[in-house]
C-alpha cells in the first residue's frame, strides 16, 4: 500500500501550474491513497466554501481516493464569534468528499488509518481563531475506536501535531500564537496520553509548519511512536525553500517514509525512515514502551566508558574521549562548562560533595558545588586538589561513605580527602588486575581481565571470588547485574540477594566488543546493556528485553540518570551517541522507559 500526504494545501493562482505539477508528481508515485492534511484554497478564499472549491480540482487531478482533513485556516472564519455560520464548511466538506464526518477511521485488515480534523471553537473559549482545535465529541470517538482492534498498528494523520511529539516548531508563529499544538489552549495533554499510552499508534503524520523533512526533528520517536512533519508543495509558502510531500510504503515485511520532491520532481530518501519487518512488528511488545525525550551535542567526542554522571535531577557530567569533563543540563539543552581539560580520564565519579577524577597515576577530586570546579583556562591545572599514586589508575569507585576506591597495579587504595588534600591508603592486594570497581553499600567489587568478578568488604583481609566468565558488570542498591558470554550467545544476569534472573541478548558479543561493553542496573532486575554500539533495555524477571532506537549512531556510552521511581527503579537514562554523519557532533540523549500492561 503507498499513501502519499500532502502538508498544507495553501494556493496562489498565479501558481496554479506549479500546484499542477505538484499533483502530477503525486499521480507518478501511483498511491493508492492521497491525504491532504488541511488549510485549501489561496488568500481571500481559504475558510471558505470557496477554497474547497478552488482546490479540489487539483486534488482531484492524480484520479486517486481521497481522505483529506481540515486545518487550522479552514475553520478560522467560523471559530469564536466568526463570521461564517457554523457548520458552513462542514456540510460542504463532507458532500464533496463524501464522508459521515470529518475525522474518521479508514479500516483495512492489517492496518487502519486515523485521521482527526480541526473544528469550529466556541466563542466562550477561543483564545485563537487559528487553534487546530477538536471537540470533546471527536476525541471520544477517536478514542472509543482505537480500543476495538488492540494489536492492530494504527498511523494517526492530524494537521498539527501533538505536544509533546518534539517535532520542529516555528517559535515566532506558531508558539507565539499558541496554536503550535493541536487543542494547546484547551487540553493539549490529553492527545500526549493518547499516543503515550496506545501502543498500537505507529506512526503519526502532521502538517502545519510549512517546514521541510530534512531537519534532524522533522521526524521524531517518543513512547513508541514515530511521529513526521509534512512539508508544503508550494513555493510561496514554504519556510525553508524546499517543496516536499511524504510518501509512506506498507509492504508485508517492510514499511518506509520517503519523500517526494517537487523541486527535484522526484521520490528521495532525504529526511526518511525505513523498517524491516511488517508494520505491526512497530507496536511496542506488552510491558515496556522506550522514548527518547532529549538530545543535544556536549562537546565534540562522545563520552567514555562510564564517563556519564548523574549529579542532580537536572545535571550529569560527561566526560569525553578527548579530555573534556563537561557539566550539562539535559532539561534546558545547555552545557554550563568543563570540569577538567587534559587527557581523558579512565574513571570519573560523583559524591554529595565532589566529583572524582582518575588519570594516569593521579587521583583527584573538585568541590562540585564551588564555582571554581570550571576549568575556564585551556591550560589551567585541574582539580586544585590531587595525588599521585605509586602506579597507574586502572579503575576507580566512589566510596559511599567519602573518598574513593582506586584499583592502581596490584593494590587497591582508598583515598580520602584531608586537611584540603588527599591521603591514600594501601587496603589490600588484588587478586588479578582489575578493568573496573564498582562500590555498593560497604562492598567493593572489582572485574579482572580474566573475566572473573571479585567483592571486597572493608576490614575483611582479602578479596572473594564471585563469577566467572563476567565481561561487565554492575551493582546498585543491593542488585547486580553483568554480562556473560557463553555457548555462541550473550546473557544478561541480573540478581540480589535472594534471586538471580538471566536473558538472551539479540546480539552477538564479538571478540573486539570488550571496549563498548556496560551494564548498567536499574533496580527491580531492570538493566541496560550496551554492546557494541546498540543499547538494550531489559527487564530480566519478566523476559523482556528491548532495543532502543539508535539508527543515526553508535552508543559509546550509558548510565542512569537521577530520578528514581516509588518501586526504587530507575527508568530514565542517559546514552552519549556518536552519530554516522562525522558533521553531526556527539549527542547526550535522555531516554525513558515506561510500562504498560
Amino acid at each position: 500500500m503507498r499513501i502519499v500526504i500532502l502538508g498544507d494545501f495553501h494556493l496562489r493562482p498565479e501558481d496554479y501550474e506549479q500546484t499542477r505539477a505538484a499533483m502530477e508528481d503525486v499521480a507518478a508515485c501511483k498511491p493508492d491513497l492521497i491525504v491532504p492534511l488541511g488549510d485549501f484554497g489561496s488568500q481571500g478564499k481559504i475558510g471558505s466554501i470557496a477554497g474547497l472549491e478552488e482546490s479540489e480540482p487539483f486534488l482531484r487531478l492524480p484520479g486517486v481516493p481521497l481522505r483529506p482533513i481540515l486545518g487550522n485556516h479552514d475553520l478560522e472564519l467560523e471559530s469564536g464569534n466568526g463570521k461564517q455560520p457554523k457548520g458552513t464548511m462542514r456540510e460542504r466538506f463532507l458532500r464533496m468528499f463524501q464522508l459521515d464526518r470529518p475525522y474518521g477511521v479508514l479500516e483495512y485488515d492489517d492496518i487502519r488509518l486515523f485521521f482527526a480534523s480541526t473544528e469550529p471553537q466556541r466563542p466562550d473559549s477561543c483564545y485563537d481563531v487559528q487553534e487546530v482545535f477538536a471537540t470533546d465529541e471527536q476525541f471520544a470517538w477517536l478514542s472509543a475506536k482505537l480500543k476495538e482492534r488492540p494489536g492492530v498498528p494504527v498511523i494517526f494523520f492530524t494537521h498539527a501535531p501533538p505536544v509533546g511529539s518534539g517535532l520542529r516548531t516555528v517559535p515566532r508563529v506558531h508558539v507565539r500564537s499558541t496554536n503550535a499544538y493541536l487543542d494547546e489552549n484547551h487540553d493539549p495533554y490529553r492527545w500526549y496520553r493518547l499516543f503515550r499510552h496506545s501502543p498500537e499508534i505507529v506512526l503519526w503524520f502532521s502538517a502545519h509548519y510549512h517546514l521541510s523533512h530534512i531537519h534532524p526533528d522533522s521526524s521524531t520517536y517518543r513512547f513508541g511512536t514515530r511521529f513526521f512533519i509534512t512539508g508544503v508543495h508550494g513555493a510561496g509558502f514554504t519556510r525553508d525553500g524546499m517543496r516536499q510531500s511524504r510518501i509512506v510504503d506498507i509492504g508485508e515485511q517492510s514499511v518506509a517514509v520517503r519523500t517526494l520532491d517537487h523541486i527535484k520532481r522526484a521520490v528521495t530518501d532525504e529526511g526518511g525512515w525505513r523498517h524491516e519487518g511488517p508494520l505491526r512488528s512497530l507496536i511496542a511488545k506488552p510491558g515496556v514502551s522506550l522514548s527518547r525525550v532529549g538530545s543535544f551535542p556536549v562537546g565534540e567526542a562522545p563520552a567514555i566508558r562510564g564517563g556519564i554522571v548523574p549529579l542532580s535531577p537536572d545535571r550529569c557530567l560527561v566526560s569525553t574521549e578527548d579530555g573534556f569533563t563537561w557539566e550539562a543540563e539535559p532539561e534546558v539543552e545547555a552545557v554550563f562548562g568543563t570540569c577538567h581539560i587534559g587527557p581523558a580520564l579512565t574513571a570519573v565519579g560523583a559524591s554529595e560533595e565532589r566529583i572524582w577524577f582518575a588519570w594516569g597515576r593521579s587521583v583527584g577530586c573538585s568541590d562540585r558545588r564551588s564555582p571554581w570546579r570550571f576549568v575556564r583556562a585551556a591550560n589551567g591545572d585541574w582539580p586544585f586538589v590531587k595525588r599521585q599514586l605509586e602506579e597507574e589508575a586502572d579503575a576507580m569507585a566512589v566510596r559511599p561513605e567519602g573518598g574513593a576506591w582506586v584499583a592502581a597495579g596490584p593494590d587497591l587504595w582508598k583515598v580520602v580527602p584531608e586537611h584540603g588534600a588527599l591521603s591514600a591508603a594501601r587496603m589490600v592486594r588484588l587478586p588479578e588486575r582489575s578493568v573496573g570497581l564498582t562500590a555498593d553499600g560497604s562492598f567493593v567489587w572489582s572485574v579482572a581481565d580474566s573475566g572473573t568478578v571479585y567483592r571486597y568488604e572493608e576490614g575483611q583481609p582479602a578479596f572473594q571470588p564471585v563469577m566467572e566468565g563476567v565481561r561487565a558488570w554492575d551493582s546498585w542498591r543491593g542488585f547486580c547485574a553483568a554480562i556473560t558470554i557463553g555457548n555462541g550467545g550473550t546473557t544478561l544476569l541480573s540478581a540480589d540477594g535472594l534471586t538471580r534472573y538471566a536473558v538472551s541478548l539479540p546480539a552477538p558479543l564479538r571478540e573486539d566488543d570488550g571496549g563498548s561493553l556496560q551494564v548498567v542496573c536499574l533496580g527491580n532486575h531492570h538493566l541496560l546493556a550496551l554492546v557494541g554500539g546498540q543499547v538494550y533495555f531489559a527487564i530480566a524477571n519478566r523476559q523482556i528485553v528491548s532495543k532502543l532506537d539508535t539508527t543515526d549512531g553508535y552508543a559509546a556510552a550509558v548510565s542512569r540518570a537521577y530520578a528514581v521511581e516509588r518501586d526504587g527503579t530507575c527508568r530514565t537514562f542517559y546514552l552519549s551517541v556518536r552519530h554516522d554523519d562525522p558533521v553531526v557532533r556527539p549527542t547526550l540523549q535522555l531516554w525513558e522507559a515506561s510500562l504498560h500492561d
